[in-house]
């Protein structure tokens, strides 16, 4: 990818000692990796460091905690160390199940993940965005802590995203951005959303208390309420104090299902974000079969504008 070969090799133990360091949550080295360029030229630790960090960024984002590739050494050409950087890295310990998006089996999806970031983080612009919005995703994502906590990081994220989409990129002005009346946050949410080809329904066989959030709002507004709005809305309630926050805890499992739809809104967006066609979980999803994941939904669409032999 980019230029770059990236072998990776599971250590043969590996079964067992990830069952141990789950049952104790120690740290643990899973596999070894070799770097190399694709046409054997050497290269210096600066020029390795963009995919390092495409690599810690890339494998946190995509299970939902963080991993890192540590400890990173570099060799010679008489296959002596010349570098190394032992420093400590961000980790979490090992779970047994996984928060992310990416199931670990699927080596075809995390190829695909690596050849979108690996690029994206040779433009220190890009990465330097990508790097925010994955540490907003890889905390909304996890499955730990409050719940609201999680709501509002993934908000964040989200606001992120649409920042970026819709100001940056010429779109709206400044001025036309910070109209709420005009552009408020569930519009730019949409806005950003549909062009992602991102569906905007709360499913109530998924999201059973979204779904009838949704249904009441609608009624109260006589106007159809889809997810951007919900979300918007919920993460209002429990952000600004003038708000009233009964509804939100009225409804017994809301907060929870407005988490869940935050993050695979955030998710989705930054794969958008860097060309990603590949599967993934859909997060908005508690229940399901273990490794069962479909292509993001704007897949075929890029594929087909791709033009044949893709």
């Amino acid at each position: 990818m980019d230029g770059w070969t990236i072998t990776l090799d599971v250590r043969p133990d590996h079964k067992t000692v990830m069952s141990e360091a789950c049952r104790t949550a120690v740290y643990v080295m899973t596999h070894v990796m070799e770097i190399r360029r694709m046409n054997g030229i050497p290269f210096t630790a600066d020029e390795v460091k963009p995919v390092l960090s495409a690599l810690h960024m890339g494998l946190s984002f995509a299970l939902g905690r963080w991993v890192a590739p540590a400890p990173p050494v570099g060799q010679n050409d008489l296959e002596k160390v010349a570098w190394g950087e032992w420093g400590p890295m961000l980790c979490d310990p090992p779970r047994s199940i996984n928060s992310g998006w990416w199931y670990p089996k699927d080596q075809v999806a995390l190829g695909e993940l690596l050849a979108c970031l690996v690029p994206a983080f040779r433009d220190h612009r890009k990465e330097q965005s990508l790097r925010l919005q994955i540490q907003y995703a890889i905390t909304a994502l996890a499955d730990r802590g409050f719940v609201e906590q999680r709501i509002m990081i993934g908000a964040a994220g989200l606001e992120h995203v649409m920042w970026e989409n819709l100001k940056l990129t010429g779109r709206l002005t400044e001025a036309e951005y910070g109209n709420t009346r005009v552009w408020p946050a569930h519009r730019k949410l949409r806005t950003v959303l549909e062009n992602a080809g991102i569906s905007l329904n709360a499913e109530a066989e998924y999201l059973p208390a979204a779904a009838t959030f949704a249904a009441e709002q609608q009624a109260s507004r006589d106007q159809p309420v889809d997810g951007a709005d919900i979300v918007t809305r919920v993460r209002n309630r429990l952000v600004h104090p003038k708000e009233d926050q009964e509804p939100v805890y009225r409804i017994k499992g809301l907060v929870t299902d407005i988490w869940l739809l935050t993050r695979h809104y955030l998710a989705l967006l930054i794969l958008h974000s860097i060309g990603y066609c590949g599967s993934y979980h859909d997060l908005s999803r508690t229940s399901g079969w273990v490794g069962e994941t479909k292509p993001v939904p704007w897949a075929s669409k890029q594929r087909q504008n791709a033009g044949p032999g893709v």
